[in-house]
């Protein structure tokens, strides 16, 4: 305690009064001291003198106290005994000793407080159901509400519907609706019951939320990031973007480092261009408290707009933070090459026409569709923006081919169709009965099945941007092959075409027909007009597997390039030390803020160590948790975070792509006009279904239960 204005310290005798006998002593358990303060306070009268009539005058009553700097601890000698016999500081001791018993269960109203923890307890127990039931129905896309709120009635919702089924084995729930269907038939207001849209719109809030902020935990734990952006329109014609996280996270349960890609929310923004997009991300990213400097990463579509050098999304985040590596998806890379494949020829243009036509012929009519059921499968129409999916459309027709024919005979004979269908009809039947289509069909299936298989395995959220780039150079190695099978793929289409009588013959027209050019050492009488097969095979065939092979060699360079910085963890084991000194040095200049000069030595090592310690060929992520399960971590640090940080980049923004689906279950026709917080919340709750069955959620129930058992007792 402070001296006070004569430079006394505080007399320890004041802390005690003494009996009227003045042999005992009693201690003034009321009495307080701040030190910061430095003076001396009534506990009892500073908490309750304020609901008296008639105020006490004593400083000890004031939110300022007795002060030493202007007063003297003498002085205290008197005036304590004076104000621990008023009858206002005793009316305030006893109101003070009371609360204090009432908080312990043994007050004048603790009858109130067990009333009220019983309150808890019961709101603790019916909120756990309340909950899960909210969480079952977020994450199967149901909708909560109905038309109707009342109690056992048909059309009252999901939520109360589900409610109603658990309470004929639950007695909780039971006895709970049974008191709101009670207080609805008399038409009185229960206080509480939990059942209201606002509650509903509570718990989705409170889960929502809950599950967010166990990811942006992750993602904080785990330092580094990747940004995922994508955009479409909604039901309502909303442009909705995408925001996902990429991150490496240890899963401390399962204890192994793990890829993941996070939703984080729908953002309502219908600007397009690329400075305005970037400066969207920026805020939204702000608004989570995440730091873009921690942003390693970028993954969206070939759009201009995104991808731009100058003004583009990739290129405004670039100028915040140079270590934001834009990857292109490699869905729409691939997408784009056989875009550009079929440009290249007019008959491969036709062939794909031809085959959606065919689709749209048989679905217009439940009549030509059960005609072609009854000869073979359905037909799929063909994906505008997943163009590897396009094996869906190719692989019936393929297939069966002639049941298809004979579906368009049944259908020409039947002469229901209009003049503009039956028109339609015999032309497919007369494309589709060519040698041409045959041909391209053939090869299309067999390059379409390739495009699908490495497209369904890039589309996963586990892998890395080395297994891209393997599987790229694999497809284009096999599309290589592919183009010197022209006379196996000649052959297996005449099998087909002599199977359904149809003449081995091209399509091509006598105008079409042109001379081999002549060269200086040949004759006029040498140089023969080129036959329908050597010009299909010259202007169709070697020009579409040219273009995709050129297109797979491109569109995929930033990938490699990107493969190649990272070769000192990637391609150690087949590296010279030269090599493997001069790439650690380009990867440790580029991440100059992660790395240090250490990377060099630990990757020598870990060289040296690697077969008698790992097993071969090892991904990075599995190379990274092998460190950490043999608790290497510390000697190979640096190493470590070069995998961490190469793991996030992202290869696809498939991620994007499946929140959209979700989009449109959620957002559907009967719930256009949903809000966009009570969407993000629906949808964070859907799609991070299995993060939001691992998380617990009792911190919530308790407080909310807390919250509300005053309402329900009072």
């Amino acid at each position: 305690m402070p001296l006070d204005s004569d430079g006394r310290s505080f007399p320890e005798y004041l802390l005690y009064s003494k009996s009227p006998n003045g042999r005992e002593k009693v201690k003034r358990d009321w009495l307080a001291l701040s030190k910061i303060k430095g003076a001396v306070f009534c506990i009892p009268c500073l908490l309750f003198s304020n609901e008296l009539e008639k105020k006490s005058s004593s400083a000890l009553c004031r939110k300022e106290g007795f002060n030493a700097a202007t007063g003297k601890w003498r002085k205290l000698y008197d005036k304590l005994p004076e104000h621990e016999r008023s009858g206002q500081h005793q009316h305030c001791y006893w109101k003070w000793r009371n609360m204090q018993q009432t908080l312990q269960g043994r007050g004048i109203d603790s009858q109130l407080q067990k009333k009220i923890q019983s309150q808890v307890e019961k709101n603790r127990a019916l909120l756990e159901r309340l909950l899960d039931v909210t969480l079952f129905l977020a994450s199967r896309n149901l909708s909560f509400r109905g038309s109707s709120s009342t109690i056992n009635d048909v059309h009252n919702g999901n939520f109360l519907g589900v409610l109603e089924l658990i309470s004929h084995y639950d007695p909780v729930m039971h006895d709970h609706l049974q008191k709101v269907k009670q207080s609805q038939e008399k038409g009185e207001k229960m206080q509480a019951h939990y059942l209201s849209w606002e509650s509903q719109n509570e718990f989705i809030e409170l889960c929502g939320q809950h599950v967010l902020n166990t990811i942006l935990t992750e993602r904080s734990e785990s330092i580094y990031f990747s940004a995922i952006c994508d955009a479409t329109p909604d039901i309502s014609h909303t442009e909705q973007n995408v925001l996902i996280l990429r991150y490496v996270h240890n899963d401390k349960e399962a204890a192994e480092w793990k890829i993941n890609e996070r939703f984080i929310e729908f953002i309502d923004f219908a600007k397009k261009s690329g400075q305005e997009i970037a400066e969207m991300l920026l805020q939204v990213l702000q608004k989570h408290d995440i730091d873009i400097a921690d942003c390693r990463g970028q993954g969206f579509d070939n759009g201009a707009n995104m991808s731009r050098k100058v003004r583009g999304v990739q290129a405004c985040i670039s100028e915040k933070n140079s270590l934001a590596t834009y990857s292109p998806c490699a869905s729409h890379s691939l997408n784009l090459a056989g875009v550009h494949a079929v440009e290249t020829c007019p008959e491969i243009a036709t062939f794909f026409g031809c085959i959606n036509r065919l689709y749209v012929l048989f679905s217009g009519s439940p009549e030509r569709w059960a005609v072609l059921k009854e000869k073979t499968s359905s037909l799929h129409r063909l994906s505008e923006t997943r163009w590897s999916a396009r094996i869906e459309a190719i692989r019936p027709v393929a297939k069966h081919l002639p049941s298809i024919i004979a579906s368009l005979d049944s259908i020409i004979e039947s002469s229901k169709l209009s003049n503009e269908a039956m028109s339609e009809a015999k032309g497919l039947k007369s494309y589709f009965k060519s040698f041409t289509a045959i041909v391209l069909a053939t090869f299309w299936v067999k390059v379409l099945q390739s495009f699908e298989e490495r497209n369904l395995l890039l589309q996963s959220a586990g892998i890395s941007l080395d297994t891209e780039a393997a599987n790229i150079n694999d497809l284009q190695k096999e599309m290589m092959f592919l183009r010197n099978e022209w006379n196996a793929i000649l052959s297996e289409a005449k099998i087909v075409a002599s199977q359904m009588d149809i003449t081995l013959v091209f399509n091509y027209e006598l105008n079409r027909q042109r001379k081999r050019k002549r060269f200086h050492d040949e004759t006029a009488n040498d140089v023969t007009s080129e036959s329908a097969e050597t010009t299909f095979r010259n202007t169709v065939y070697y020009v579409a597997m040219d273009s995709i092979i050129s297109q797979l060699s491109s569109r995929f360079q930033s990938v490699r390039a990107i493969c190649g910085d990272f070769a000192a963890i990637l391609k150690f084991r087949s590296m010279s030390a030269e090599d493997i000194n001069m790439s650690c040095a380009k990867l440790v200049s580029k991440y100059s803020q992660d790395l240090t000069n250490g990377l060099v030595s630990e990757v020598h090592h870990l060289n040296k160590i690697y077969c008698a310690t790992f097993e071969n060929n090892l991904r990075p992520l599995d190379l990274l948790n092998a460190i950490y399960q043999m608790k290497l971590q510390s000697i190979f640090g640096e190493i470590c975070i070069a995998i961490r940080i190469f793991c996030t980049l992202p290869v696809t923004v498939a991620e994007g792509e499946r929140a959209f689906s979700k989009l449109k279950i959620i957002k559907n026709d009967l719930r256009s006009t949903m809000c966009q917080d009570r969407l993000n919340n629906l949808a964070i709750l859907s799609i991070e279904c299995e993060l939001a069955g691992k998380i617990d959620f009792k911190d919530i129930i308790q407080d909310f239960a807390n919250k509300k058992a005053w309402r329900c007792v009072l």
